[in-house]
């Protein structure tokens, strides 16, 4: 990655790395340091000046206590050596490099923040739900969320999968909020309590009835354990209530949890009871893909944008289904749509260029790769587009 040309603005100082960047590799802050003049250490020392933390994710590690790095700098400080703790962004703005903050800054989809943190699409979309990352704005049914959240979600993700209890993870970012200048721990702190409260996802039934996914009724305002709420009346009402609302919760649940066969036939249950409706549809279409039916997806995908003509997700996601099947040229038909609706869908114009791509359109994979990279900030994201946007102009030539 070439470095613009300017003063050595780290001229004499000696800066240790902690944490992921989100603005790029840690070879390439490494490779910044020495450009800017400034020496890297790996572990922090008394006559260290600056230890950058990353903020991709939390700087947390396995075990949910601050890393290595943090804990002897924070050492260093309290024995008076003068060294500064700074964020990836107050370092980037004093190596003259404000202009390479996007992703900690700017707005994503669900489609670039997957690619981004190889989060699959799935388990972010069950974050929507579960309230772990909230969006930052919708147009059209498309959601943008910011990067920090999505990837702070990630990482106590991770950690609660290794087994790290929720208060073991509050504490290290406790700590963390008392050794950063920035907010990134308060505002994780928030994602984590929000993640360690969340209650089973419950919907209220066409009679007034609360009930969770799993059937489950809800008794209101009673505080009671299971034996002495659950009567043989209520559990039977239980499995007599089946509205639309209640197989797509379930539907739901069983995605979220890889459960797909399942989520299948609740989805197809609830159209059963309630008719079409896109948001339904849609979702069946995801699981049809993630069970390699592309077919049948295509049939959902097309329902979805059938009930509601700006569904832009719906249409890229038909798109999707239909070049797994082979029929590009419909594939990029939908792209097309989507972009119409949403010329900024960065999501379609990846998936219109690589569909362009293996039909070698060139000049179109080209044009489409442009309008990717400009939005493009992860450092494997950018790589790839522009090797793709390399290949194309080696090939332009023969796109007729």
């Amino acid at each position: 990655m070439p470095l613009e040309a300017v003063a050595p603005t780290l001229a004499g100082l000696e800066i240790a790395l902690a944490g992921r960047f989100a603005s790029m590799t840690r070879a390439e802050v490494v490779e910044i340091v020495g450009a800017r003049g400034g020496r890297f250490v790996e572990v922090p020392t008394a006559s260290t000046h600056r230890l950058v933390v990353g903020l991709e994710g939390c700087a947390l590690r396995r075990d949910g206590q601050p890393v290595r790095s943090l804990a002897v700098a924070r050492r260093l400080q309290d024995e008076g050596a003068k060294l500064r703790i700074v964020d990836e962004a107050e370092f980037l703005a004093e190596a003259g490099l404000s202009g390479r903050v996007h992703p900690l800054g700017g707005l994503y989809t669900i489609g670039q923040l997957s690619r981004m943190l190889d989060v699959p699409t799935g388990r972010l979309r069950a974050w929507v739900r579960s309230g772990l990352i909230r969006p930052q704005r919708c147009v059209r049914r498309l959601c943008w969320f910011d990067f920090p959240s999505v990837s702070a979600a990630k990482s106590i993700q991770q950690l609660v999968d290794r087994g790290v209890s929720v208060s073991g993870i509050e504490r290290g970012l406790r700590q963390l909020g008392d050794w950063l200048p920035a907010d990134a721990a308060e505002r994780t702190l928030r994602q984590l309590q929000s993640f360690g409260r969340r209650a089973p996802m419950v919907f209220r039934l066409d009679d007034g009835q609360l009930v969770e996914a799993n059937g489950q009724l809800h008794l209101p305002f009673v505080d009671v354990t299971p034996q002495s709420a659950w009567t043989t009346g209520l559990e039977s009402h239980a499995h007599r209530v089946r509205s639309p609302q209640h197989w797509f919760a379930c539907g739901i649940e069983a995605e979220d949890a890889g459960r797909y066969q399942e989520a299948e036939e609740h989805y197809l249950r609830s159209l059963q009871a309630g008719g079409a409706k896109p948001e339904t549809n849609f979702n069946l279409g995801n699981v049809l893909l993630s069970l390699e039916r592309p077919a049948e997806a295509v049939q959902r995908f097309s329902c979805a944008v059938e009930l509601d003509p700006d569904y832009v997700e719906a249409w890229n996601n038909l798109g999707n289904a239909l070049a797994d099947v082979g029929r590009y040229g419909p594939a990029i038909r939908a792209y097309k749509r989507a972009l119409d609706i949403e010329p900024d869908y960065v999501d379609a114009h990846f998936n219109l260029a690589e569909t362009c791509h293996q039909v070698r359109r060139y000049r179109e994979a080209k044009t489409h790769w442009l309008a990717y990279l400009s939005h493009a900030r992860g450092p494997s994201d950018r790589a790839y587009a522009e090797r793709m946007l390399a290949e194309c102009e080696r090939h332009a030539g023969r796109d007729g």
